[in-house]
């Protein structure tokens, strides 16, 4: 008797074993290129992925490093942009198989979006399906369309409110453009067009008189913003609103494009 419960122990503690390493080697290690694509990928799996870029560094001009392409290299799954809006990227992703690897939305529609297509609803939406159809997981939608339609029908009436006042909105760098074009919005004027474009002469002179005119309402800053330019070229009574087009802050999707609205709805407001 006690040879037959050691021997069923001993059993009972191999199958315990093989299935917690059945299970280890069946997990996939996914790696977001950026901190958006990894909200995306948290949205889908359920899980925290950490990206391959820091939080608050831009993917177009990024520098890989050789730990960079080790995680590369061993991820089961690599998310990313595509070598257009990653050209730090595209050589390397090269000698990756294409089974694990995935361009969300990949095309020339993407770059319909701008060089931030996360910032728009419609592409994190697409982003998310694909995603969820690539690894076989189930995700329902309609949460998702329910609250981000409540959120636009909360900007229109802000918008409706600004122009009442014959008022609007200045960018700093034109980083949005997904994000107005989902939510029907259009700056006044932008400072800079790129992050490496500085702003030009003409450019300045035009925000200044929209500023003169009290048309202004706000300024949208973020991660490139230089706050020295823009102090001299409005007046103090002009709102500065900080957003972060990174999601370097944000913990989910939702929570992502709800501190871009609340950004917009601030404007205007003392």
């Amino acid at each position: 008797m006690f040879l037959s419960v050691r021997v069923i122990s001993q059993m009972w503690l191999f199958c315990a074993f093989w299935f917690v390493s059945a299970m280890a080697s069946a997990a996939v290690t996914v790696l977001p290129s950026t901190q958006a694509l990894s909200l995306i990928v948290k949205e889908v799996t359920g899980d925290t992925h950490a990206a391959l870029l820091p939080a608050n560094v831009s993917p177009h001009d990024f520098s890989l490093k050789p730990s960079h392409i080790r995680r590369l290299q061993t991820a089961d799954l690599v998310v990313w942009l595509g070598p257009k809006l990653e050209p730090y990227l595209a050589k390397v992703m090269s000698y990756i198989p294409d089974d694990k690897q995935l361009i969300l939305n990949q095309g020339e529609s993407a770059l319909g979006y701008g060089k931030h297509p996360w910032t728009s609803p419609e592409y994190l939406l697409q982003g998310i399906q694909q995603l969820s159809q690539h690894m076989s997981k189930d995700w329902n939608s309609d949460a998702w369309v329910e609250q981000i339609n409540e959120l636009k029908s909360q900007l229109l009436e802000h918008k409706r409110e600004l122009n009442q006042n014959e008022q609007g909105y200045l960018v700093y760098h034109d980083g949005i453009r997904g994000f107005e074009a989902y939510f029907e919005l259009t700056h006044l004027a932008s400072f800079t067009d790129s992050d490496d474009q500085p702003p030009g002469a003409k450019r300045l002179a035009i925000i200044a008189q929209l500023a003169n005119e009290e048309k202004v309402a706000c300024i949208l800053i973020d991660h490139e913003v230089k706050p020295k330019l823009v102090d001299a070229v409005l007046k103090p009574g002009i709102k500065r609103v900080t957003i972060d087009i990174l999601a370097a802050n944000s913990s989910s999707l939702i929570g992502y494009i709800t501190q871009l609205q609340q950004a917009l709805l601030s404007c205007g407001k003392a």
